[in-house]
């Protein structure tokens, strides 16, 4: 947990003014930091910060509920904007939707209902992921998945959004 709350901080403080966020986290049911996308100041990224440094780890796994929260809110955005979700996670689906075929499903019909173009990439942590999962998330939603050992998220993600490797992430809509 503290791994992933480091990268999620490192992606608040290094957004940019114009784009737009939100933090979804998620054990036996998801939560998030707004119920909208927030745009981009100093005091929304203070505010998310002291969100992130809250969160604990404790419960199940409930990957349906967070993208059931998520997926919705880029309804408004479009697509001259770059729409992103970037999923952390270290378990298995364990609550909510738990077969991985109906799980896929889920997630596909969110995205194709609020009709934008929406990038997800993937991050498994440690050896209790679901690969097939997470894989096919990535691949059947214009992203990526890759997985990582147990201490390697903060540094991946650093090396992710490093302006070398940034595809042009000016005005962007991200969900962490």
């Amino acid at each position: 947990m503290i791994q992933a709350k480091d990268a999620a901080k490192f992606i608040v403080n290094n957004l940019n003014e114009g784009d737009k966020f939100n933090i979804v986290d998620f054990m036996d049911y998801a939560y998030a930091f707004r119920p909208y996308h927030v745009n981009y100041y100093l005091n929304s990224k203070d505010s998310a910060i002291s969100y992130i440094n809250a969160l604990q780890a404790n419960g199940l796994t409930n990957i349906s509920g967070a993208f059931s929260l998520a997926v919705p809110q880029f309804s408004s955005a479009n697509d001259s904007t770059a729409n992103i979700i970037i999923f952390f996670t270290d378990g298995q689906p364990t609550a909510g939707i738990t077969n991985t075929t109906q799980l896929l499903l889920h997630i596909r019909n969110l995205i194709i209902s609020t009709e934008t173009n929406i990038f997800l990439y993937c991050f498994g942590i440690g050896s209790d992921v679901n690969v097939q999962l997470l894989t096919l998330m990535g691949a059947q939603n214009n992203g990526l998945t890759e997985f990582l050992g147990n201490d390697e998220l903060y540094s991946r993600i650093t090396d992710f959004l490093s302006p070398d490797q940034e595809p042009c992430f000016t005005h962007t809509n991200y969900y962490i």
